[in-house]
């Protein structure tokens, strides 16, 4: 699908390869010996909401730890990333941090083109919408899609990018996974062009598990939201009374793992194929990745992705990182 409107360019990414229905994925998932549904799913269009929720609580200090770096260094990076720059974003949600960016951009250039990059089609849509009336200077082309099928759909541009990928998304990656999603970035960018990475970092164990926990528990309805896509979807029986939520640090694994725990012995049922699957009690359904990472492992990251670092920047405590690269060679 390709709409194009005043403006606003909005196309959907084909596929590099025929994507697996969400209801294989399902199925298979829950026929694993170890039982898991894959996290880019979660961000449905209530999904999405959810997690713009869990940016804002008291525990989630990552979001408003990055935006504190870029409200100190966002004129500084941009400068150092170049003039009249196209900015590209990688899972963009409503694209709140990224306006610090803009409004650095906008003091050096009269106009900003901007292309986010989201999964979830109607949430981009909405929020590309709004930021066009929020700034007059901007056009936009929105790509709704999964980042590597979105990387080939990138349209050409006469000058230098800024790509962007923040939020420490590359966290839901498995390391080797991340070097090979950042090589297949770096393997697009122009030698003028450069990229903001934003990571989070190892820190006490005990404010991981409170991030990924929170009291108010939107963090559970959050992950819960893909029991409720499959009961929507699917028209799967999953009672959501009787998972638990649990988001517990893997310290030989550096890293969050999001889980959902039977409370008891059960058999769910997809209505769409007619499997049934039978959960343990405290068997746990897993549903994400979050690594965390010391500024070394940043750094190695990047360089063996055959990118540079040109500058990188911390909060004083130390529990963010936002990094300037550039292509090597």
């Amino acid at each position: 699908m390709h709409t194009t409107t005043q403006r606003l360019d909005f196309l959907e990414a084909p596929s590099r390869h025929l994507p697996l229905p969400f209801q294989t994925v399902v199925s298979e998932g829950l026929a694993a010996a170890q039982k898991n549904l894959p996290c880019r799913f979660f961000y449905d269009t209530p999904g999405s909401h959810l997690f713009e929720q869990i940016c804002g609580l008291p525990e989630y200090y990552p979001t408003r730890t990055e935006q504190a770096i870029l409200q100190q260094h966002a004129h500084e990076l941009v400068a150092l990333a170049g003039d009249d720059l196209t900015l590209v974003e990688f899972g963009s949600g409503s694209s709140f941090k990224t306006r610090l960016l803009m409004d650095a951009l906008l003091t050096r250039q009269k106009h900003l083109h901007y292309l986010p990059i989201d999964i979830s089609r109607d949430f981009l849509y909405h929020c590309s919408r709004a930021l066009l009336t929020e700034y007059p200077q901007l056009s936009i082309t929105a790509i709704a899609g999964e980042y590597n099928d979105a990387i080939d759909a990138l349209p050409s541009d006469s000058g230098p990018r800024l790509f962007l990928f923040l939020g420490s998304n590359i966290g839901n990656f498995e390391r080797e996974e991340a070097v090979a999603f950042l090589r297949r970035m770096r393997h697009v960018m122009s030698p003028d062009d450069r990229l903001l990475l934003g990571v989070d970092l190892v820190k006490d164990h005990s404010i991981l598990e409170a991030a990924y926990n929170d009291a108010a528990e939107v963090t559970a309805a959050f992950n819960k939201n893909l029991l409720r896509r499959c009961n929507h979807e699917l028209d799967a029986d999953f009672d959501l009374t009787q998972f638990d939520h649990h988001a517990p640090f893997i310290p030989a694994e550096s890293r969050i793992e999001m889980r959902l725990i039977s409370k008891c012995d059960q058999t769910v049922t997809l209505g769409a194929t007619g499997e049934s699957f039978h959960f343990r009690a405290g068997e746990f359904l897993h549903t994400e990745y979050s690594h965390k990472y010391t500024l070394s492992d940043v750094y190695n990251l990047c360089h063996q992705a055959g990118l540079e670092t040109l500058a990188c920047r911390q909060d004083a405590r130390g529990w963010f990182n936002v990094s300037l690269l550039a292509p090597l060679g």
